[in-house]
């Protein structure tokens, strides 16, 4: 019986396992840019699309990120993200707002909130989570925060419009606010009494995945927040987006008896 040949790898796949053990090896640092295509193609002897190929392994395999005008560059060591119920702390400072050069306490480094805010007409959802009619005036906040400069969060969020116009609140250039939106509702005289959240976990958008540098075949963890006073709807965050590989989640359950 003839002896079968040995299985012999892809070109390919070989390219990907040296440049997988030069990143592992720190040969290619966290962050710094692999070889270009045209040095890869002269070390290695073979076509820029066996070339290709071989980068596109570590990408689906998270190992590499490709972004337009900068290239492909080994992936960030980023640490994972604990958030416990403790973020919605309120700050104990007199002085709620603080500029963006420093806010101590703030989960988010300061140093990458970037802050768009809009009015905008209430959707039929969002106006259902308010209890108003829909259409009406919001405002909308969206807040891409950092840490150590890589994307680590996307929040959209909503407020009553007539809730909060003329006030610091309505001010984009106020964040990051030390205790986040709980110290902006205290500052408003509204005491938050309960918060709800539900999450769950979904293919992120073009958008999400290029502002979150996430790897192909990434998942994120979507959040819905409803913040309330009472009996009434404060805030209504939909949603907050995060990278499900950098992410932990941790959560306190209350047991009662009745």
């Amino acid at each position: 019986m003839p002896v079968p040949a040995p299985h012999r790898q892809p070109r390919y796949r070989a390219i990907a396992d040296e440049l997988r053990r030069r990143i592992a090896a720190g040969a290619i640092p966290a962050g710094a840019l692999i070889p270009s295509e045209s040095a890869l193609t002269a070390e290695f002897r073979v076509a820029r699309g066996t070339i290709r190929e071989a980068i596109n392994v570590l990408r689906v395999d998270g190992l590499v990120v490709t972004e337009h005008g900068r290239g492909t560059y080994a992936r960030p060591n980023v640490a994972v993200r604990r958030l416990g119920p403790d973020r919605y702390r309120p700050a104990l400072s007199p002085s709620d707002v603080v500029p963006s050069s420093g806010a101590s306490g703030s989960p988010i480094a300061p140093e990458g909130v970037e802050a768009d805010y809009s009015q905008v007409h209430a959707s039929a959802e969002v106006a259902r989570a308010f209890n108003v009619v829909p259409g009406t005036m919001l405002l909308q906040r969206r807040l891409i925060a950092k840490e150590s400069g890589i994307p680590q969060q996307i929040t959209t969020s909503y407020y009553l419009f007539d809730m909060v116009a003329g006030t610091p609140v309505a001010d984009p250039g106020r964040e990051p606010w030390r205790g986040g939106h709980i110290s902006q509702l205290r500052s408003l005289g509204v005491t938050v009494t309960r918060i709800r959240e539900t999450v769950r976990s979904r293919i992120p958008t073009t958008d999400e995945a290029r502002i979150l540098r996430l790897s192909a075949g990434a998942s994120v963890l979507a959040v819905t927040r409803l913040t309330e006073a009472q009996d009434d709807v404060v805030e209504v965050a939909m949603e907050i987006v995060l990278p499900a590989d950098r992410t932990e989640l941790d959560y306190e359950l209350l047991l009662w008896e009745g």
